[in-house]
């Protein structure tokens, strides 16, 4: 690994545990060079953020975009637990949950504008996916027919909250118990399958 990878490296795991406010002196302490060493790989605090946060949204949307080519024949049903335990499973390892609920609280308005507008920009990729899913759930008679694009809103909304639990409660929501009630009761509002009801 060069240099310049292990100081984005450290630079993520302080990020997880300190936000922001994380210093050039830790990250250079951490890779086992002096600060100032770290200016002849990067301008700047800021620069070195902005690379880390960058590189992890789209290892992220990656791996997203590997879980729906997988899910793709999967009955409606399953390809949306699938999902949603993608989404569970990467967010299980506490410092990505933290790095994740810390992009909107960047004080710096330039680079929290920068992750957003990418994050944004991702996730309005998936999004039509997801729509096309509901439809073709809706289509092949496994969601009730009535089903509206707050329906998805939900879908995101209902992750959000489990991954909010498991920030506050890790200790609590780490197993897949919770995240499986949570998921068949949604599944049990939206399915047009008696025998799912």
């Amino acid at each position: 690994m060069d240099k310049k990878q292990e100081i984005i490296e450290a630079a993520f795991e302080l990020f997880c545990e300190k936000g922001y406010h994380l210093s050039l002196s830790e990250i250079a302490n951490v890779v086992g060079i002096k600060t100032p060493s770290l200016y002849s790989h990067f301008n700047n605090k800021d620069e070195i953020l902005e690379l880390m946060i960058h590189e992890e949204i789209y290892r992220y949307y990656r791996f997203l975009e590997e879980k729906i080519i997988e899910i793709e024949p999967m009955n409606i049903k399953e390809a949306m637990r699938g999902l949603f335990k993608f989404f569970m499973a990467y967010f299980s390892e506490y410092k990505r949950l933290r790095f994740w609920r810390t992009i909107p609280l960047i004080p710096n308005e330039q680079l929290r504008n920068s992750s957003s507008r990418l994050i944004k920009e991702k996730d309005s990729q998936y999004k039509q996916q997801l729509q096309a899913y509901f439809m073709k759930g809706i289509y092949s008679g496994e969601i009730k027919p009535d089903v509206t694009e707050s329906t998805l809103h939900l879908y995101l909304c209902m992750i959000q909250g489990v991954l909010d639990a498991m920030l506050l409660y890790p200790n609590e929501y780490q197993d897949n118990i919770f995240a499986d009630e949570v998921f068949e009761a949604y599944w049990h509002g939206i399915s047009a399958m008696k025998a799912n009801k």
